[in-house]
């Protein structure tokens, strides 16, 4: 009688899958994740900078701060979509995706013999 594969509640689907092309899809989703946590924490901080402008009442701290505020999400924005760029570009060096593709991720797990 065969062992059905283990399964994960919180990532359904995975359990059918050969463990390289699970924990690709792990990996995957984990940036995926931390790529919309990131952004939408950008803009909050953009929205926030916003209001901070503009319920300054012309006082020059408030809106430097301000200023401050929107330069410091916008450049943290672009650092997280870099990263995500080289992440890519460094999965794609080391062969296990293809930048043409939409398919899963393949990593190749050592093994000891």
């Amino acid at each position: 009688m065969a062992v059905p594969p283990i399964q994960n509640p919180a990532v359904p689907g995975l359990g059918d899958k050969p463990p390289e092309v699970a924990f690709g899809t792990m990996i995957a989703g984990i940036v995926g994740v931390l790529l919309t946590v990131a952004s939408i924490w950008a803009f909050f901080q953009l929205i926030l900078g916003g209001i901070n402008w503009i319920s300054s009442g012309g006082d020059k701290g408030k809106v430097e701060a301000a200023q401050q505020r929107l330069t410091q999400a916008i450049i943290g924005l672009m650092i997280v979509f870099a990263s995500w760029a080289i992440f890519i570009l460094i999965l794609q060096f080391f062969g296990i995706i293809s930048l043409g593709t939409t398919g899963e991720i393949k990593l190749k797990l050592p093994t000891i013999f």
